[in-house]
């Protein structure tokens, strides 16, 4: 189980997120204070496939808890399980009552993706989805108690919502599970082809980039589920792309593959081509200096070994 204290929890606000008086913006506002956390996680810890991509595939792996804290806490990031674990328990630590469940991711199989929960946070029995740890952005808590949909929202190049849908029935409860799909559709198809994004999708249409219900899930089962399907699974995504993913002062900067993308206004990207392997390295370097050399390079060397690369 993946856990932190409250004073780890404090300090990493403090020193990673940059938030001073975090007690005091706790105690005068929960709804606020959580939003803020979700900014400054977003702007503070990139989204990045580089740790797993300089393994060979043979030895891909989930990272280990203390590796997870190693690599949030440090600014280098991971993936879905690092962050969105990692944010669930900085807010247990803080006393929000959240839960992590499992996602699926387009139409792959279950439990490829770790979402966190939380509930209560207004005394209602209320729900809302909290996520720093799909890549692209969800600058907000997103509650759930809509009946149909949630408000649209802008999110880089797509305009994105989650969606209520009845689910399988319960026969030992006699009701419905509800299912949510968080889906996006594209602002401008010819600028998110330009950009390299969105090779799954509809672009006429919503599309959903993965679906989850209310049940909570332990940590240790999501961890294992995720290393067999994700990690160690050769053919999944994440195992063959060059992907970094961060927001500061909530604009993106993305390398994706061979591509260094800059957001310059609310929907507005600057796409550049890196043209060798050096440039890809250097550009990583530059806009990501908490990885070093070695670790970069190998990375791209296992990318281009990839078929069609």
């Amino acid at each position: 189980m993946l856990t932190l204290t409250r004073q780890e929890a404090l300090g990493f606000v403090e020193r990673r997120l940059n938030i001073g008086e975090a007690e005091k913006l706790l105690a005068e506002d929960r709804v606020a204070f959580l939003d803020q956390l979700i900014v400054a996680f977003h702007n503070s810890v990139p989204f990045q496939t580089m740790t797993n991509m300089a393994v060979s595939p043979e030895k891909r792996r989930v990272p280990s808890l203390d590796e997870i804290k190693q690599d949030v806490y440090s600014g280098r990031g991971g993936m879905c399980i690092a962050l969105n674990g990692y944010f669930h328990a900085l807010l247990a630590a803080l006393g929000y009552d959240c839960y992590l469940t499992e996602g699926r991711m387009w139409d792959a199989d279950p439990n490829t993706h770790a979402v966190i929960i939380v509930r209560n946070l207004l005394g209602t029995d209320d729900s809302r989805l909290v996520e720093v740890g799909v890549g692209y952005p969800t600058l907000g808590a997103v509650p759930l108690d809509f009946d149909l949909e949630s408000p649209t929202s802008v999110e880089l190049v797509w305009r994105g919502r989650v969606v209520r849908v009845e689910g399988e029935r319960d026969e030992t409860r006699g009701t419905r599970c509800p299912v949510f799909l968080r889906q996006r559709k594209q602002i401008d198809p010819e600028e998110v082809a330009r950009l390299g994004f969105g090779l799954r999708e509809n672009p006429d249409q919503w599309n959903t980039v993965y679906r989850f219900k209310l049940e909570p899930q332990s940590f240790v089962e999501l961890y294992e589920h995720i290393d067999a399907n994700v990690f160690r699974n050769a053919s999944h995504g994440l195992n063959r792309t060059l992907r970094l993913m961060q927001w500061r002062n909530n604009r993106a900067v993305i390398v994706l593959n061979d591509l260094l993308v800059r957001e310059t206004g609310e929907g507005v990207c600057l796409p550049v081509r890196l043209e060798s392997d050096a440039e890809i390295a250097d550009t990583i370097l530059r806009e990501f200096p908490v990885f070093d050399r070695d670790l970069v390079e190998k990375a791209i060397e296992q990318w281009r070994r990839l078929p069609g690369k």
